[in-house]
């Protein structure tokens, strides 16, 4: 199989595994939306737990790192040897003052009723807009 060959067969497999993650209905994209700021609240309230159970934060960022990978010649038509950069997610502690965290967690679960409430009206709201 030549190169160009495989670069159009690979793009047409790229696209319908784009096109088929993009696969919701409407009332779910809907629904989406509409508990997203929930969502969000709910997994503010749990990373707070867990740093308040801990004693500490987690910060997490990406770190690229080279590795030796195979690189291809187009003029030689020969694969080599060559220098890639790869990435990967490193954690460290942070200092916390779990006192205040456990404040930010009383304003988040005092937050979570009206959260919920407005969600629970924006899905029933998407589900008469977007009937199944």
């Amino acid at each position: 199989m030549t190169v160009m060959k495989f670069f159009v067969k690979l793009s047409g497999v790229l696209a319908s595994v784009a096109m088929l993650s993009g696969c919701s209905t409407p009332q779910e994209d809907c629904i989406s939306g509409a508990t997203k700021d929930y969502r969000s609240l709910q997994a503010s309230i749990a990373e707070t737990n867990d740093n308040v159970s801990r004693g500490y934060a987690v910060h997490s960022q990406s770190v690229p790192y080279t590795y030796a990978g195979s690189c291809y010649d187009y003029n030689t038509q020969l694969y080599y040897t060559c220098p890639q950069t790869g990435y990967r997610t490193q954690e460290s502690p942070v200092a916390i003052d779990v006192n205040q965290e456990r404040k930010k967690l009383a304003v988040f679960n005092k937050l979570l009723p009206k959260y919920k409430d407005r969600a629970d009206r924006a899905v029933a709201q998407c589900k008469v807009q977007y009937p199944e």
